[in-house]
């Protein structure tokens, strides 16, 4: 299949939201840039054909990545997520790594 905005669009309308990446796969050909030229296209259209369904968090590598998820339709497009603040990051890194919380190390006991 050859990358056009007309099948971009079958795809979205036959398979349904998908992201950029995953819309990229289906034209082996070219790289997910010349996807997200395609769907900006398509997007900043005087009828805008595209929209943000909603966001997905993707994990490479042990960094998280918010990735927007496209659909066809002229909807409002789906508010981005806030951010994780450092007291969540540090929460996450914590629980992953089994780390106790420590106030101070006065309260610290080492596993005897």
């Amino acid at each position: 299949m050859k990358l056009s905005n007309p099948a971009v669009r079958e795809l979205l309308a036959r398979i349904g939201p998908m992201t950029m990446r995953e819309l990229a796969e289906f034209f082996p050909e070219n790289t997910h840039w010349n996807v997200s030229s395609a769907i900006n296209s398509m997007r900043r259209a005087a009828t805008k054909r595209v929209y943000i369904y909603a966001w997905d968090r993707e994990v490479v590598e042990k960094r998280q990545y918010l990735r927007p998820i496209y659909a066809l339709g002229d909807s409002k497009d789906a508010r981005k997520p806030k951010a994780l603040t450092d007291a969540e990051k540090s929460k996450r890194w914590r629980v992953k790594n089994k780390i106790p919380k420590v106030n101070s190390v006065w309260t610290w006991r080492p596993n005897a």
